[in-house]
């Protein structure tokens, strides 16, 4: 997994004591309430805790550590102190980009930057060896994993215990390799060519390093016990278990077209029929007593304009982490790693916002509360009422029951607890959590209970966890003065369902009768089917020029970059179809050109623009996309091996539609209402010049076929 822009926080010059404000606010150091007496009889207790057989935790929540990526905007650098504040017991250092080393290298620089902010939040890091593309950009080798151990546990004695091999392998025969991405990373990729490479990895690894650990298989969903195509689980274990020390998976239970309140407030039964199934293969392949770990998990594994009643960024989210977590420790698992620290709001798949406010997400006051109100002796709790999920513990020095409380109700819970188990009961106290929301409850053996909760109203004023009364409702929340934290449900959602109204065109040529010079004065084709063009750039960089070709049916383009020293590297040329209606190509397979000239060292690909990728900022009539291009923006496909592959072999290029991915909110192209296509140049810093590429190119005879 892996991904993306900013929120804002609570912080500037004043920010630190506002964090200090929000952060002691949910500490055991705050200043408690003062505990009122229940007017009348003493409440029913609708939610009992039994203290009669308690239990060590053996789980700990652990994070993930993205987006360092400088392509992407590096959202990781300033986050350490609220990291450090929610006790994450490992930090994962992977998904695809440190696989595949793209679009930036994960190299002995980042790996000294990784190391000091794990020592600095406090965190034991898991580093993931690349199986795709290893850090100078060629084929991964089990060298080029032990070489890794040896920087990191040799040259610098860094003492990195826990490494796992590769990133999500049941996905590589189908996930776009890094030149073409068209392509699959490794075609006909199986459980048994893993083990082979595990078997390889390790014994380089540990000739290194024979204190290591190993973690994985680090799959992505193929652990569906009976399924001959979707279990690898079963054979990896078969083959090579014995070399796993943690048993890991992923888990994201919906896709964020999915991700409802109704659907996350079941999910923890499926949650625990999933593991139940997990666990079965392991004791059917003899590894039963292995720990088993989620090193990656959401509420989805991908964003939506739309923002849902659970969607990431949101409460609802927040109250699906805490009752995963919750569900996690029950089932006793290692550690379960939520992706992960910081990126763009239009994702929010970070529990942080984005630079230079880095305003936490809902998700992080759902950590905040597990690491400051639950302890390491895990309670059963024997009732709760319908609609309320509860998770109990005992604190360090065992003198108070801590509880977790999650209310997916959208009315108000009077919640009455009773801790049993004891010479002598504890009070029972009242608490009335409201809709939606999740509480801290502490439960003290002697003396007044106190709690903590975090909802809406928390949210919209950018706040933490406000105090909770026995008996009534939360303090006043004040505004904290830097806007709301997270997403708004219902933002992006167009009413109704938007269609684009839908032209076809009287033949499949697009590049003919060609006119006009200039990124904005080219045209192509006659009334009234006719494309106009556009230039564009990453902030920083020119944007590439263009001609038409003498016969006019083409493109004469030349674009580049000069040395990186960071930033995006990105820029286009594109065709728009000059009408106010989408155009329906469905009865064509792809866009065919004739390719020449050189590329200079850059990446190309083409990009095909519809109207639910469309950003309705850019174009209202068409626009799909509630906002704007820094969160709406098509698919595409790298053809960078067949334009390199074109001066030798036929300069015929031919991209089909179901090559295009990547496409926000919709990551695949619906050829029912396409709008325009372009030409995107891409560079990294790993270019041999420093980044400097210079493509001066030509497409000719753009098609339909």
């Amino acid at each position: 997994m892996n991904l993306f822009s900013s929120s804002r926080l609570m912080l500037s010059v004043v920010g630190g004591l506002l964090l200090w404000s929000t952060l002691a606010a949910c500490s055991d150091n705050a200043r408690q309430p003062v505990a009122s007496p229940d007017a009348g009889p003493a409440a029913v207790p609708n939610v009992l805790i039994s203290a009669a057989t308690p239990r060590p935790r053996t789980t700990s929540w652990s994070i993930n550590y993205w987006q360092w990526a400088p392509t992407y905007g590096d959202y990781v650098p300033g986050t350490e102190t609220l990291v450090a504040a929610v006790t994450p017991s490992f930090i994962r250092v992977g998904g695809y980009n440190n696989d595949a080393n793209t679009p930036d290298r994960f190299d002995e620089q980042q790996m000294d930057v990784l190391v000091a902010y794990a020592n600095a939040i406090g965190a034991e890091p898991i580093m993931q060896v690349p199986v795709l593309l290893d850090a100078a950009g060629n084929p991964a080798t089990a060298e080029s994993a032990a070489a890794m151990v040896r920087y990191l546990n040799v040259t610098n004695s860094y003492g990195i215990k826990y490494f796992a091999i590769g990133n999500e392998p049941d996905l590589y025969s189908s996930q776009g390799l890094p030149a073409d991405a068209s392509q699959p990373a490794i075609p006909g990729y199986g459980p048994a060519d893993y083990c082979a490479t595990v078997q390889s990895f390790v014994a380089a690894m540990k000739a290194v390093d024979p204190a290591i650990l190993i973690v994985g298989p680090d799959l992505s969903w193929k652990y569906q016990a009976g399924s001959a195509s979707n279990d690898w689980l079963t054979p990896i274990m078969q083959a090579c278990g014995d070399l796993f020390d943690i048993v890991s998976i992923h888990r994201y239970p919906f896709s964020a077209t999915k991700a409802t309140l109704s659907s996350a407030a079941l999910d923890a039964t499926k949650y625990r029929q999933t593991i139940a199934s997990v666990r079965a293969i392991l004791e059917a392949t003899g590894y039963g007593q292995k720990p088993l770990a989620l090193t990656e998990m959401n509420v989805a594994y991908d964003a939506n304009t739309c923002v849902l009643d659970a969607s990431t960024g949101t409460v609802g989210s927040a109250l699906w982490l805490a009752d995963s977590l919750g569900t996690s420790m029950q089932l006793g698992l290692w550690t379960s790693a939520l992706w992960a620290i910081a990126d763009v709001d239009s994702w929010s798949l970070g529990f942080i916002g984005g630079p230079p406010a880095h305003q936490p997400r809902p998700e992080y006051y759902a950590y905040l509360l597990y690491a400051q109100h639950f302890g390491p002796t895990l309670l059963d709790v024997t009732s709760y009422p319908s609609g309320v999920s509860v998770y109990a513990s005992r604190n360090v020095s065992d003198t108070a029951s801590e509880i977790i409380a999650v209310n997916w109700n959208s009315s108000p819970a009077p919640l009455t607890f009773q801790v049993t188990g004891f010479p002598s009961l504890p009070t029972s106290p009242t608490f009335n959590l409201p809709g939606i929301s999740l509480a801290a409850i502490e439960i003290a053996d002697s003396g007044a209970s106190t709690a903590w909760v975090y909802g809406e109203a928390q949210r919209v004023a950018g706040l933490g966890p406000a105090s909770l009364v026995p008996g009534a409702g939360p303090l006043a929340v004040p505004d904290a003065g830097a806007g709301s934290a997270g997403r708004t449900v219902g933002t992006g959602c167009q009413a109704g369902s938007f269609t684009c109204p839908q032209n076809t065109l009287p033949g499949p040529n697009i590049t003919s009768n060609g006119a006009g010079t200039g990124p904005d004065h080219i045209t192509f084709g006659t009334a009234p089917n006719t494309w106009g063009s556009y230039a564009y750039a990453a902030p920083g960089q020119a944007s590439p020029t263009a001609t038409v070709t003498p016969d006019g049916n083409g493109l004469s383009i030349v674009g580049g970059f000069g040395p990186l020293t960071g930033g995006n590297s990105w820029d286009g040329f594109g065709l728009y179809y000059n009408s106010t209606s989408c155009i329906d190509v469905s009865s064509y397979t792809g866009v065919q050109f004739d390719f020449s000239g050189t590329l200079g060292g850059c990446s190309i690909l083409l990009g095909l623009t519809y109207s639910r990728d469309l950003a309705s900022a850019d174009d209202p009539a068409r626009g799909g996309c509630v906002g704007t291009s820094a969160s709406c923006y098509n698919p595409a496909a790298d053809f960078t091996a067949a334009a390199l592959a074109a001066t030798l072999d036929s300069p015929t290029i031919r991209v089909p539609f179901t090559a295009m991915t990547g496409g926000m909110p919709i990551s695949t192209f619906d050829p029912k209402y396409m709008v325009g296509l372009q030409w995107q140049l891409s560079t990294t810093l790993a270019n041999p010049d420093g980044g400097s590429c210079l493509a001066q190119f030509t497409v000719e005879n753009v098609k339909l076929y």
